[in-house]
């Protein structure tokens, strides 16, 4: 495989700001913060209270028109009438991304370069959830933290980062873990000794005695040149393909979202530079498009 064959199948870079990511990682854990029976109450005594202070007409109108939007909307774009804004984003076909090197370029063999991982966590388990005492200032740090890392992302070798909440532990205030994508060990290394983690580690050293609810948590691993693939189907940018570290054609920054359809990116082998992605072809054809 050579650079030519990933030039025609980047996505071009478009407007993102990490910030928008943050909102809706604090819209998500204020939601998982209450159960959904508290959710129904908040909703029937805001009923309740519109009951009492309004003809029945109109405080049956707010609800009404809402339920009839959550309906009509879905029910549109089932029929395809209408675009569903869930597909906003996602990649129609089988696609891989490969990580630049470090001056923006490809390397002729995929998976030619190690990609570090560090995984953060914290949950409180507080009687009050988030709103425990030093909750806060673990959030405090965790996204200043995530957001030196998106303003320097060269200068800290850093790939790019999503933030997800577990579903398996509990039904509410549940963990939230951040997922970090770094060139090397060597930076993620040099990052976790850096002055601003350094600062959060020495907070977390002079408080864990007295806050006990307070849980958090990291992984760390390694996957050396030749030890790492994916694959995206029909996805959003997510993971290793969430907003991540360009790749320079020619004058142009991408996205190095590559085509993996066709050639040797169409078989896991084949992604970790072992093959030539002939590799499937006993199992029948394959039922994806080339990119256009």
């Amino acid at each position: 495989m050579n650079f030519q064959s990933f030039t025609n199948f980047f996505s071009p870079v478009r407007p993102w700001d990490y910030r928008d990511a943050a909102r809706a990682t604090q819209y998500s854990i204020f939601r998982d913060s209450f159960k959904l029976t508290t959710w129904l109450a908040l909703g029937a005594c805001l009923q309740a209270l519109l009951s009492y202070l309004l003809p029945p007409a109109f405080a049956v109108a707010p609800v009404s028109l809402l339920l009839t939007y959550r309906v009509l909307r879905p029910t549109l774009a089932h029929q395809g009438l209408i675009r569903h804004k869930q597909m906003n984003g996602v990649f129609l076909g089988k696609h891989t991304v490969q990580s630049p090197l470090k001056d923006g370029g490809l390397s002729a063999n995929s998976a030619e370069n190690g990609v570090a991982i560090l995984i953060l966590a914290a949950r409180s388990n507080h009687a009050l959830g988030i709103l425990g005492p030093g909750y806060r200032d673990v959030s405090l740090y965790i996204n200043g933290m995530i957001e030196d890392l998106w303003k320097n992302a060269n200068d800290h070798g850093f790939l790019g980062q999503t933030t997800w909440i577990a579903a398996n532990e509990r039904y509410t205030n549940n963990q939230v873990m951040v997922l970090c994508y770094f060139r090397s060990m060597e930076h993620l290394h040099r990052y976790a000794h850096g002055s601003l983690h350094s600062k959060a580690w020495r907070w977390w050293n002079r408080t864990t005695a007295k806050h006990p609810h307070l849980s958090i948590m990291h992984e760390m691993y390694h996957a050396p040149k030749g030890h790492w693939e994916n694959i995206f189907i029909n996805n959003h940018m997510t993971g290793i393909a969430s907003p991540h570290a360009m790749a320079n054609v020619p004058e142009n920054a991408f996205w190095p979202l590559a085509d993996a359809s066709q050639g040797s990116l169409r078989t896991q082998t084949g992604r970790l530079g072992r093959g030539d992605g002939n590799e499937n072809e006993g199992y029948g054809p394959v039922p994806y498009q080339p990119a256009q």
